[in-house]
C-alpha cells in the first residue's frame, strides 16, 4: 500500500503517526508485531529521532506498547480486553449521537457529507483489490464516517479518546478480516444510522448503532475464543 503521497505538510512527527496507523488500517501491522524504528526511518527517509518520538505518542494512545527487552510491539488484547474497549467505545460514541439530535447539529450538508462516504463504499464492494488495498478503504471509510459525526458532535474530547480506541480495536479485527464485515454490510449498517439521525429519534439511533457494534463483538469473540 502507497501511503506517500498523504504526508504532505505535516510535521515529522505527525508523518510517523500517519503512517503507522495507515499502516494499521491496511492490515499491514497486526496484534502483536514488532515495529522496527530503523525500518520505518528507511521507508520515509526520516532520521530515526521523530520515528521514536512518534511512537512514544502512539504509545500513549495505546495503539504501540512498549518493553524495554522487547522494544515496541503493535497492541494485542484478550478477549475480555477487547469487550472492555467496545464497552468503552459504545458510551462514548452514544453520548455522541445524543448530543447530535439532542442539540440538532446535524445539518443537510452533514448528511451530504455521510451519504457520499457510503457511496464511495459501494463503489469499492463492486472492485477487486489486493487485501492490504481493500482493508485500507474498508478501514478508511468506516472511521471517516464515524470520525465526522464526532467531529459534528463538538466533544472533541470524546473524538480524541474515540480516535485511539477505534484503532486498538481494528488492530485485533484485522487478524481475521471476516470480523469486519464487506463494504455492503457497513454501507448497509451506517445508512440506517443516518436514517435515524434525519428521523431525531434517539431510541432508534442508539438501536442502529448498537446493532451495528454487536456485530463486530459478536465475530471477534468467536475469533478470540477459539
Amino acid at each position: 500500500m502507497e501511503f506517500s503521497k498523504e504526508y504532505v505538510k505535516q510535521s515529522l512527527n505527525d508523518v510517523v503517526v500517519s503512517f503507522v496507523k495507515n499502516k494499521i488500517l491496511a492490515g499491514e501491522y497486526k496484534a502483536g508485531d514488532k515495529i522496527i524504528e530503523s525500518e520505518i526511518s528507511a521507508e520515509l527517509d526520516i532520521s530515526r529521532a521523530p520515528v521514536r518520538e512518534a511512537l512514544r505518542q502512539l504509545n500513549v494512545e495505546g495503539m504501540v506498547v512498549f518493553s524495554p527487552r522487547k522494544g515496541n510491539h503493535v497492541l494485542d488484547m484478550t478477549l475480555d480486553e477487547v469487550i472492555e474497549v467496545f464497552e468503552i467505545r459504545s458510551i462514548l460514541e452514544e453520548q455522541i449521537l445524543e448530543l447530535l439530535v439532542t442539540k440538532k447539529q446535524m445539518t443537510e450538508k452533514n448528511f451530504e457529507y455521510l451519504y457520499d462516504n457510503i457511496k464511495k463504499m459501494q463503489t469499492y464492494e463492486n472492485e477487486t483489490l489486493q487485501e492490504h488495498d481493500m482493508l485500507y478503504w474498508l478501514n478508511s471509510l468506516d472511521i471517516q464516517f464515524h470520525r465526522y459525526l464526532w467531529q459534528v458532535s463538538g466533544s472533541l474530547q470524546r473524538a480524541k479518546i474515540l480516535e485511539g480506541l477505534f484503532h486498538q480495536l481494528l488492530i485485533v479485527m484485522n487478524r481475521d478480516t471476516v470480523t469486519l464485515g464487506t463494504f455492503h454490510e457497513k454501507a448497509e449498517e451506517h445508512l440506517r444510522i443516518i436514517e435515524a439521525l434525519r428521523k431525531r429519534d434517539l431510541a432508534l439511533i442508539l438501536a442502529e448503532f448498537r446493532r451495528h457494534i454487536t456485530v463486530y463483538v459478536e465475530a471477534l469473540a468467536k475469533i478470540l475464543a477459539s
